[in-house]
């Protein structure tokens, strides 16, 4: 068994699936999005400092000393969109999908009210490996990154100017109890002769916040809007 090293560069595509309330992808109504309508994901661990315990007696001399540890809760998530794919809003923050007389999709509305606890989504992004290392193979390398849980996502604000209108989804939070598992997808090669697209190895427990490791099947092809599960995902 050994251990492989890399380095991570350049998102190259991010797939957001829609979960229910409870973190579970439902295979006949969950809303998936391939997208690279994305500038930025930004991740920040979110921490309870706990109390610490110090008192003094009355020389002033330091007599207890319980200091806590910082307790991890979780991770926040911005992402800032570049260009506008009203499913992907919609997988991002449970906010309304606009059609026209033909029925096509072309807009999204920003409603209050909506009940943000129920529903999730899962969030996967693939990046390159610096210097496009590929296995003994010959099959190429990608860093994979899933946070299989988060609830929360809002939208942020915009401004109309001499650039780009820019859409933002802030507020995100991973929680426990995922039920991702190995995940509904194939994101990884087995092992030789046949080397057979496959989910996940180890499967994700309902703690883990989010996983990071090399894959060597290509990231699936982005695209505008969302398909279901069972029409896009093995």
């Amino acid at each position: 068994m050994a251990t492989q090293c890399f380095s991570q560069v350049r998102g190259r595509v991010i797939r957001v699936t829609k979960l229910d309330a409870c973190g579970i992808p439902d295979a006949g109504q969950s809303a998936v999005v391939v997208s690279k309508r994305v500038s930025s994901v930004t991740i920040d661990e979110v921490t309870d400092s706990g109390t610490n315990i110090r008192e003094r007696n009355f020389g002033d001399e330091l007599t207890i000393t319980d200091d806590s540890y910082d307790q991890v809760l979780g991770y926040s998530g911005a992402i800032a969109l570049c260009g506008v794919d009203p499913a992907l809003i919609s997988v991002f923050t449970g906010q309304p999908v606009v059609q026209n007389a033909s029925g096509d999709i072309v807009g999204f509305d920003a409603n209050t009210g909506i009940d943000l606890d129920s529903f999730g989504f899962a969030i996967e992004v693939w990046s390159k490996i610096a210097g496009g290392a590929c296995d003994a193979s010959g099959r190429r390398k990608w860093g994979y990154t899933v946070f299989p849980f988060f609830k929360g996502g809002r939208l942020g604000g915009f401004s109309f100017e001499n650039a780009a209108v820019q859409f933002s989804i802030t507020g995100a939070q991973t929680r426990d109890g995922s039920q991702w598992g190995v995940g509904p997808f194939r994101v990884d090669r087995g092992v030789s002769p046949t080397f057979t697209p496959s989910p996940l190895f180890t499967p994700l427990t309902s703690k883990t916040h989010y996983r990071n490791q090399l894959v060597t099947l290509d990231p699936p092809v982005a695209s505008c809007g969302a398909f279901p599960i069972t029409a896009g995902s093995f």
